[in-house]
C-alpha cells in the first residue's frame, strides 16, 4: 500500500530543508508504484517547525506544500510541486517493472526538476537554504515490496538510492551517511484504512500514519527530522535544518477519466483496494494448485 496509497498498494512519497506530503510518496521518500492511467492525485500539507533565534528567543513558522500528479498509460506519472518560497517544480517517474504478489515493483524517477540549484521551501537570511549538494535533477530508483500475500506480514518495504536531495554530505546537518544516497521504509497497515510508517529519505528520520477516509480522501500527520531531537544540546538551535517538524496533510484522489482494460484481475482487485477479495481470490489459487497437486499424484499412482 504506497503510505498509505491512495490505490491501496506499496505507496504511496522528508529530506533536511523538505516538506512531508509535498510529493507522491511514502512520507517523502519516492515508492516503485504510480497512479492509474488519468488518474490524478492532489496533496496538501501543512508544516509547523520552531527554532531558536541569535539572542535565544524562541521562533515558530509554518509552510504550506502541494502536489498535483497524474497517471500515465499505468506505467508512468508526471506532476508538479509546490514548495512556498522554493516555488514550482517537476517531477516523473517510470514504472520498471509492476509489483506482483511474488516479485517487488521496481521504479526510476527525477524530481526537482527545476534550474534552482538549492530547491526546497526553507529560508537562511531570507535567501533560499544553501545546502551542500544541489537540490535540483535529483534522480533515483527504487524497489518496493509489500509482504501481505507473500509471507502473510502486514509490512511493506521500499529501498532506493538518489542523487541531488536525497544526499548527505559529510556531517551536514549534524549527521554523516555512511552510504550517501541510500534511503529505505517501512510501512506497516494494521487495518486496510490505517497505515503506520517509519522512513530515512536519505538525510534524515521520519515518522508517519495516514488514514483514509474513503477511496478518495485520506488524513496524514508525520514527525519529520526526529532524529534531530535526540541529538540533545549539540545541535544548534538556530539552524531550521536541526530542528523537528510536524505535519498534517490531505490527499484527494481523482478518476480515472478514461479506464484501460489492459490490468489482470488480481492487479484490478488490488488497485481498487479490495483486500478481501484479493485473499478470497489467493486462497482460490492455492486450492486450485493443491487439486492439481493431488491429481498428478493420482495419475502417477494409476500409472
Amino acid at each position: 500500500m504506497r503510505f498509505i496509497t491512495v490505490a491501496g498498494m506499496c505507496f504511496t512519497t522528508a529530506l533536511a530543508g523538505s516538506l512531508p506530503f509535498s510529493r507522491y510518496g511514502m512520507i517523502d521518500a519516492p515508492v516503485a508504484d504510480v497512479l492509474e492511467h488519468t488518474q490524478a492525485s492532489i496533496g496538501l500539507g501543512f508544516t509547523a517547525y520552531g527554532f531558536q533565534n541569535s539572542d535565544g528567543s524562541s521562533e515558530s513558522n509554518f509552510a504550506l506544500a502541494g502536489c498535483v500528479e497524474i497517471g500515465l498509460l499505468d506505467r508512468v506519472q508526471v506532476g508538479g510541486t509546490y514548495l512556498g518560497a522554493g516555488g514550482f517544480s517537476a517531477q516523473v517517474r517510470v514504472l520498471a517493472l509492476r509489483e506482483s504478489i511474488t516479485r517487488p515493483g521496481i521504479a526510476i524517477g527525477v524530481e526537482n526538476l527545476t534550474g534552482e540549484k538549492n530547491y526546497e521551501f526553507f529560508e537562511d537570511d531570507s535567501t533560499l537554504y544553501q545546502y551542500p549538494a544541489d537540490q535540483n535533477l535529483s534522480a533515483y530508483f527504487v524497489i518496493t515490496k509489500n509482504l501481505d500475500y507473500l509471507a502473510h506480514i502486514p509490512v511493506c518495504l521500499s529501498l532506493g538510492w538518489g542523487t541531488g536531495r536525497f544526499q548527505q554530505k559529510e556531517d551536514s546537518d549534524g549527521f554523516s551517511n555512511p552510504l550517501p544516497g541510500l534511503f529505505m521504509a517501512v510501512e506497516m497497515h494494521p487495518s486496510n484504512v490505517l497505515s503506520l510508517a517509519v522512513e530515512w529519505d536519505g538525510r534524515d528520520a521520519n515518522l508517519g500514519a495516514r488514514y483514509h477516509i474513503n477511496r478518495r480522501v485520506s488524513v496524514g500527520a508525520a514527525l519529520a527530522e526526529f532524529e534531530q531531537a535526540l541529538r540533545g544540546d549539540e545541535r544548534d538551535k538556530t539552524d531550521v535544518m536541526q530542528n523537528t517538524k510536524f505535519t498534517i496533510s490531505a490527499e484527494f484522489v481523482l478518476g480515472p477519466f478514461f479506464n484501460r482494460t489492459t490490468l489482470e484481475p488480481a492487479e484490478r482487485l488490488r488497485r481498487t483496494q479490495d483486500e478481501e477479495a484479493l485473499r478470497r481470490l489467493e486462497e482460490e489459487r492455492r486450492r486450485a494448485l493443491q487439486e492439481i497437486e493431488e491429481l498428478l499424484r493420482a495419475m502417477e499412482g494409476g500409472s
